[in-house]
């Protein structure tokens, strides 16, 4: 009898709805689970209930920006070993 596999899952973290949708769009496919936080604190809380094999982090967001919240993740043995990738956008006239 073949195992049916969990979806990957991967966090993506940005204070601004438009760039969670784009990602979610350019990334959804079949056995992959993406998991939307709108500030580093959802995303903290996000992470003490899910295992997640990527976290895409927006750099700028107010309160606590992505590196601060890459920072706890990296001091947590639970979250440390978690690849990451950070995003910024420019600012455009």
């Amino acid at each position: 009898m073949k195992r049916e596999r969990s979806p990957a899952k991967f966090l993506l973290v940005d204070d601004l709805e438009e760039n969670l949708l784009v990602l979610e769009a350019t990334l959804r496919r079949p056995g992959l689970d993406l998991v939307l936080a709108r500030s580093g604190r959802e995303a903290l809380e996000l992470l003490l209930v899910h295992e997640f094999a990527l976290a895409i982090i927006d750099v700028q967001m107010p309160e606590m920006d992505g590196f601060e919240l890459a920072e706890l993740m990296r001091g947590a043995e639970r979250t440390r070993s978690i690849p990451i990738i950070f995003l910024t956008a420019g600012i455009r006239d």
